[in-house]
């Protein structure tokens, strides 16, 4: 398999990096920036995994979306009450 970086992926890496999405230090982002940066055909067997199981899922899914849970999240599970005009 070729380690050509796709630009497009790379990007979406950086995004989700940069919004937080994924934990400092943790192995997913680790896997996450050696994508970004190398392309996927520079992953071992072990990373390959981790980037399917454990990254794939946070990439696929809207950003937007994601941002909305990760903020209800840090603020302890609180959501505030629909207002209705």
């Amino acid at each position: 398999m070729s380690s050509t970086v796709d630009p497009e992926l790379s990007a979406l890496i950086g995004e989700v990096i940069d919004a937080k999405l994924l934990k400092a230090g943790s192995e997913e982002k680790r896997v996450a920036e050696h994508v970004a940066a190398e392309g996927l055909g520079a992953l071992t067997a072990v990373e390959r995994d981790t980037f399917e199981r454990r990254v794939l899922p946070i990439l696929s899914k809207p950003i937007r979306e994601q941002l909305a849970i990760a903020s209800i999240v840090q603020r302890g599970g609180y959501v505030p009450r629909k207002i209705v005009f």
